[in-house]
């Protein structure tokens, strides 16, 4: 089948505060996903409410 959507290689880092003391501190939410979504398949991206999946 074609591939319709081709990622590689994502990443996304954010920056969280540990305290007004402490600095920040680095969240790897996604670190080098890849993916391939061919025609009449479904990708679907599940977790927590409010865990950033929309982001």
């Amino acid at each position: 089948m074609a591939v319709v959507l081709s990622a590689r290689e994502l990443t996304r880092h954010y920056e969280v505060s540990r305290g007004l003391f402490k600095g920040h501190a680095l969240v790897r939410a996604l670190n080098g996903v890849s993916f391939e979504l061919e025609a009449g398949k479904t990708l679907a991206v599940v977790g927590e409410s409010g865990c950033g999946k929309s982001t």
